[in-house]
């Protein structure tokens, strides 16, 4: 790519939205694998003993943070996805509009008072 000039190409554009679509619903996955797999570690420090009551109120928030996280990882994957084909949608109106513009420059250029030799092009 030159300097100062941007290509975009709407196509893999497109399709790097088309890719990204499953991702939210990995992070989905991966918040129900970890809920499952916490359930197998819960009994590790009792239940009621004075250990289980000191130690599981930290536990229990730290695993509520990580699914948080994974929660918001998720979101934010499906709130870049609607950018990406949003920013797709924007630069294939563009790119019709500009086509469209030199479509009917050609046109004006090709049509009557017009030079018949050249068409008019330079």
């Amino acid at each position: 790519m030159a300097t100062g000039k941007f290509i975009a190409d709407p196509g893999r554009i497109r399709r790097g939205g088309e890719m990204m679509e499953e991702l939210p619903q990995r992070t989905n996955k991966i918040a129900d694998n970890f809920i499952s797999d916490m359930q197998n570690y819960r009994g590790w420090a009792g239940y009621n003993d004075d250990f289980a009551l000191e130690v599981l109120p930290k536990y229990d928030a730290t695993n509520e943070s990580c699914l948080e996280l994974i929660r918001t990882v998720g979101t934010a994957l499906a709130d870049l996805r609607q950018a990406v084909w949003a920013n797709g949608r924007h630069i294939e109106g563009v790119s019709a509009y500009a086509n469209e513009q030199i479509g009917r420059q050609m046109s004006s250029l090709d049509g009557p008072g017009g030079d018949s030799a050249g068409g008019g092009r330079h």
